[in-house]
């Protein structure tokens, strides 16, 4: 008999939650302020915006915008998206080997008793 993974109320909460946090990054993104942040907002202050050099390659969405892409809207929709996915992505990497431990110790879901 093949065992199917079964999508408990709880990983439907999860998914339901990433793709609502996916569609508001992608659709909400584009209204955020266009003003400076905080570092250009003291570089203005200051005077030496000016100074500013081109983003470097480690720039991988420079302000906030997929380069290439024509549209505005979908390129910092899909800024948004990326952003959120690779945050998705590092929360996941740090606290899979947590729940992995917890697994371990005999604390996963299914055990309910009192530590």
């Amino acid at each position: 008999m093949n065992k199917q993974p079964i999508v408990t109320a709880k990983k439907t909460k999860w998914i339901v939650m990433a793709v609502v946090t996916l569609i508001a990054a992608g659709s909400i993104s584009y209204f955020a302020s266009p003003h400076p942040d905080g570092l250009e907002r003291v570089a203005e202050d200051h005077g030496f915006i000016d100074q500013a050099k081109e983003p470097s390659w480690t720039a991988w969405i420079p302000d906030y915008e997929v380069p290439g892409i024509p549209s505005p809207y979908l390129k910092v929709g899909l800024a948004g998206v990326i952003g959120a996915l690779l945050l998705f992505g590092a929360l996941y990497a740090l606290t899979k080997p947590l729940a992995r431990r917890k697994e371990a110790d005999g604390h996963g879901e299914g055990n309910h008793h009192p530590s």
